[in-house]
């Protein structure tokens, strides 16, 4: 069984302003964020994944790369 996490609810509206943030602190730092990390973040936060299951995803992806 799938361990669910149970987040408050938020608004799309919300959900893609806190995204717009995290993507304008990037851009500060002269960074960008990529489609893959976007459909990350709209997976956690959707709870469809957690962060051990998308960092082992990260991991295993980097590794092969190697």
């Amino acid at each position: 069984m799938k361990h669910q996490v149970h987040r408050k609810t938020v608004t799309d509206r919300i959900h893609k302003q806190r995204v717009q943030s995290v993507a304008g602190t990037m851009a500060i730092e002269g960074l960008t964020l990529s489609e893959a990390s976007r459909r990350n973040i709209d997976r956690y936060a959707s709870g469809q994944a957690d962060f051990q299951q998308i960092m082992a995803e990260l991991k295993a992806k980097y590794q092969r790369a190697e």
